[in-house]
Parts: C-alpha cells; sequence; structure tokens
C-alpha cells in the first residue's frame, strides 16, 4: 500500500540565497492546491523553490515559486510553476 506524504513536510529552499524557508501551517498545501497541483502526486523527492525570500529582497513579500523532483542522475524536473506564493 502507498503511504501519503503530508505536503506540510516539503523542504522550501529559496534559489536565490539558498535559506531555507518556514511558511505557516497549511501555506503549502494551499498553494499546491492553488497552483492546480494535486499533493498526492508528490514524494519524499520533491521540493519547493521560490525564486526570492524576505532574507534576500527584503521588503518584498510575494515570490513565484516551483516544485521540483530531485533525481541523482539528471537535473531537477520542474513539475509546476506558481506565482505569488508568499514567504516568511
Amino acid at each position: 500500500m502507498a503511504r501519503k506524504m503530508d505536503p506540510e513536510l516539503l523542504y522550501v529552499e529559496c534559489a536565490q540565497c539558498g535559506h531555507p524557508l518556514l511558511w505557516a501551517a497549511g501555506d503549502t498545501t494551499r498553494i499546491l492546491l492553488g497552483a492546480g497541483i494535486d499533493p498526492a502526486s508528490l514524494d519524499e523527492t520533491c521540493m519547493i523553490v521560490s525564486d526570492g525570500c524576505p532574507r534576500c529582497a527584503p521588503g518584498e513579500k510575494v515570490f513565484s515559486t516551483h516544485v521540483v523532483r530531485l533525481a541523482t542522475d539528471r537535473p531537477p524536473a520542474r513539475l509546476a510553476s506558481g506565482a505569488g506564493a508568499g514567504t516568511s
């Protein structure tokens, strides 16, 4: 039986500075569903990458994000993009 992954456990990182990002509870699921991504399609090889963060872009509140699936034998594949994701 396949295990269901909690999307709130996905790792989120800034692509600009590499800083890990912490979102409020429920934000990951809300952002995935808003972008049309089925959380059930994601697994432990997936992560969310933000195109900026408050650390490297002070004053900004909204950043584009995308979901990538990490693989050891090829570059990460972009699964989907979302705009308007807030980070904290």
